[in-house]
């Protein structure tokens, strides 16, 4: 009889190990999931951020590559360059008599 009660107590607690070891790994595979999903979320926010900053920073850029353009335009203009050579460096115009055209040849084609 007493063989029958340790049998009977060592199979309920056996089983109440089993269930307890199965309980622990359902609990740390929730937690895991949880955690990769949260993770998850963390990492498509962030980057949603970055590329908002990106975006922000390309317009940005732009902008101010197109106010260096015009800027480029005038300071290169043959009037501003002209208007420069006279009044900085004491420049003048030749007189029409001093003026030499000379005439491009071309070479014949090979």
């Amino acid at each position: 009889m007493t063989t029958r009660a340790g049998n009977i107590g060592t199979f309920v607690s056996e089983r109440g190990r089993r269930g307890s070891a199965l309980r622990i790994v359902v609990i740390l595979s929730i937690v895991t999931v949880l955690m990769l999903y949260v993770g998850g979320k963390v990492q498509f926010y962030r980057l949603g951020y970055k590329i908002h900053t990106l975006e922000q920073e390309k317009k940005d850029l732009e902008r101010s590559n197109r106010s260096l353009r015009i800027e480029a335009s005038s300071l290169s203009s043959p009037a501003r360059i002209e208007d420069i050579a006279v009044k900085r460096l004491g420049m003048v115009r030749p007189a029409k008599e001093n003026i030499v055209m000379v005439k491009r040849k071309t070479l014949p084609k090979r």
